[in-house]
């Protein structure tokens, strides 16, 4: 597993610099969503001296499964990021003794010292735009609740049932309370 770690120290170090990083990155972890084209689009660094802020807008293809129908599908995701990470020290292109760290005291941090690991930071955006119920489109029609069939390829040979599926046994718990 190859991490993407890219050095800031140069915009943590100059207050008010400002640098553009184009990024393609294919995420290698198990928790990544399985990509089918790598993350692409352009980092900005930049400086405010006691604060680096990062920013981009970014675009990818994911793989996902259909929440009704189980079948696989590709969907595009775009995703802006906008992160604001605070620094300890002073900067060395203030003052020739100082030397500026980034400050990252998440649960899940991306820095290590003046390095981002650029792949982590990614995915965690990239989790955030995903749908939590993905459909491979609008009018998917699932399973059907008796065979399994997908109905998307065509109808079964089961019986037609009347009402929702999820609602039939209390429909006849409901009849069963009325006959007694």
């Amino acid at each position: 597993m190859k991490a993407y770690w890219i050095d800031l120290n140069d915009v943590v170090q100059h207050p008010g610099r400002r640098v553009e990083y184009p990024l393609e990155i294919w995420l290698e972890r198990e928790e990544a969503p399985p990509l089918a084209e790598p993350i692409r689009g352009t980092l900005v660094a930049e400086s405010g001296g006691r604060i680096i802020r990062l920013q981009g807008e970014f675009h990818t293809v994911v793989w996902l499964e259909c929440g009704r129908c189980l079948s696989y599908f590709q969907l595009p995701v775009t995703f802006e990021l906008h992160e604001e990470f605070p620094m300890q020290g002073i900067p060395s292109g203030v003052s020739s003794a100082g030397f500026a760290t980034v400050e990252d005291k998440d649960s899940f941090p991306v820095f290590e010292g003046n390095l981002l690991r650029a792949d982590d930071l990614l995915r965690q955006y990239l989790l955030l735009e995903l749908p939590m119920a993905p459909v491979c489109r609008d009018d998917c029609k699932g399973l059907c609740p008796t065979c399994g069939h997908n109905l998307n390829e065509g109808e079964c040979t089961c019986a037609p049932r009347k009402g929702h599926p999820a609602f039939e046994s209390l429909a006849r718990a409901w009849y069963e309370e009325e006959t007694n």
